[in-house]
């Protein structure tokens, strides 16, 4: 039996509860305006998430912590234009780059911010079709959600302080960096990160995929040099 609502009065992560309660197996599909994403269960645990158009930024996350460079990225992403159906990460282990666990972290860390990132959809509708499951080529993970549940319920609560001040990511910001740095005030590592690319250039949409941050690391960051 398919379940469905409007997000105006059921939040996602509530949905998402009671269908981890409920052991449940298949897709929860959510729209808003033009957005559109999916979160898979089995068993009431949940195997994968994405958010459709949304660019993958495995690579970006790989290049930022160190695990692959700029160059082995690049080489990878040319492979896969001439095979578009293998998948980055499966080329990055075919080649040596990376070992299959250490794939399967960095995917699951990108489930998991897809999974935050819908949290924080107020707007829209949800379906629910069971037995429904993501495609083979997709890596299948098992998380446990409640922790996702717990991160995902403060991110919600910070977000709505953050998009008081950024209501829409395709804002453009430019800093005085001088004026910053004069105020001798200690920035965390996501404002140093994102501080070369407050130019009044690139919109918060373009310095995310620059930095390889989340939207939310980025937004909070973004949101602390604004106060």
């Amino acid at each position: 039996m398919a379940i469905k609502g409007s997000l105006k009065e059921a939040s996602l992560a509530d949905v998402c509860q009671l269908l981890a309660l409920g052991q449940k197996t298949g897709c929860l599909s959510v729209t808003d305006r033009s957005k559109f994403g999916q979160i898979y269960f089995e068993r009431g645990r949940i195997t994968h998430a994405t958010i459709v158009n949304r660019r993958d930024r495995l690579g970006d996350l790989l290049v930022r912590d160190g695990l692959i460079t700029h160059a082995q990225l690049r080489e990878a992403v040319e492979l896969q234009a001439g095979d578009p159906d293998r998948r980055l990460g499966e080329l990055l282990v075919e080649r040596g780059v990376l070992t299959p666990e250490q794939l399967e972290r960095f995917i699951r860390i990108q489930v998991e911010e897809a999974v935050f990132s819908l949290f924080t959809w107020s707007r829209g509708s949800f379906f629910f079709e069971v037995d429904q499951y993501p495609e083979p080529t997709e890596t299948k993970l098992s998380i446990n959600p409640e922790s996702l549940f717990l991160e995902g319920a403060r991110r919600v609560d910070e977000w709505g302080l953050i998009e008081k001040k950024i209501p829409t990511l395709d804002l453009i910001f430019d800093a005085d960096v001088d004026r910053i740095r004069a105020s001798d005030v200690e920035l965390t590592a996501e404002q140093e990160a994102i501080l070369p690319h407050l130019d009044g250039n690139h919109t918060v949409h373009e310095l995310v995929d620059a930095t390889g941050l989340g939207d939310f690391e980025a937004g909070k960051a973004l949101y602390g040099l604004i106060q």
